[in-house]
């Protein structure tokens, strides 16, 4: 201390030296005092309260993830149960839809209609693709049933043998007809009718099976012989569609047996 410094003088610096400590530190202890003392600042409370809220919303907030967390679990096992009742319907639909194909192969294959099994397999297989045409085809047959090849052989045989009775009839009187006069020298020789000759081209077809072929060169036959083959044409056609309907029905199962289906997840 200076010799010269009064003893007033120390006592000043000392306070004010105190009062610069405290008014540095005052703002981490005099709520804390004010508290103690039941003094309360209103911006110690105000803190106070802030420090509260944040507090509660920190609790609120670990609550709300922990909910989250139980919620993304059960959102998990609800998605796994999904998936495995998708696959299970998917595989009892895919049974059920060959089960129907084989019932209409079946069906198709033996005399009489298929009208519950042409049902079944619309209702099973909505995407019937190529199929589709040719079921339409053949539904008009599905309580009747489509002719057999045999049965159509037999009646092409029926209608040809008449058909030609009925040309050897018209060429007699032509023949006849020519032997007049006026007839002789009316008009030129009408075009040779091709008509015979399909109709023995159509025969040799059926005789080796070919109905497909048979049915191209009928639809080549025009004028009257035509008229008398609408019907059988029409059955031949059905006939033709059924066959390739127990085809393509065949493949498609033997593709489904051959397809090595996706394991079906199981339960924990």
């Amino acid at each position: 201390m200076d010799q010269n410094e009064t003893p007033e003088r120390s006592s000043a610096r000392t306070l004010a030296i105190i009062a610069i400590v405290v008014a540095l530190t005052a703002p981490f202890w005099e709520g804390a005092l004010l508290s103690s003392i039941n003094i309360h600042m209103p911006l110690t409370s105000e803190l106070a309260e802030n420090g509260r809220a944040l507090e509660r919303l920190e609790r609120r907030t670990g609550e709300l993830e922990q909910q989250l967390g139980a919620v993304t679990t059960q959102l998990a096992k609800l998605q796994t149960q999904l998936n495995e009742t998708a696959a299970r319907a998917n595989a009892a639909a895919d049974r059920t839809a060959t089960l129907a194909m084989m019932e209409m192969v079946t069906a198709l294959r033996r005399p009489g209609g298929f009208e519950l099994e042409l049902a079944a397999l619309r209702g099973t297989l909505p995407d019937q693709g190529e199929l589709k045409p040719m079921l339409d085809q053949i539904e008009p047959y599905a309580v009747t049933g489509v002719p057999s090849v045999t049965r159509l052989r037999q009646e092409f045989s029926r209608i040809s043998s008449r058909l030609e009775w009925t040309d050897r009839g018209y060429m007699s009187v032509a023949w006849v007809t020519r032997l007049l006069p006026w007839q002789r020298t009316a008009s030129a020789a009408p075009a040779p009718d091709a008509t015979p000759q399909l109709l023995v081209q159509a025969s040799t077809q059926l005789g080796s099976s070919d109905l497909a072929g048979a049915v191209a060169t009928v639809q080549s036959i025009t004028g009257v012989s035509q008229e008398a083959l609408a019907d059988w044409l029409e059955d031949a056609k059905a006939r033709v569609a059924t066959d390739a309907v127990v085809q393509r029905l065949n493949e498609q199962i033997g593709q489904r047996a051959n397809k090595v289906a996706p394991p079906i997840p199981r339960k924990a």
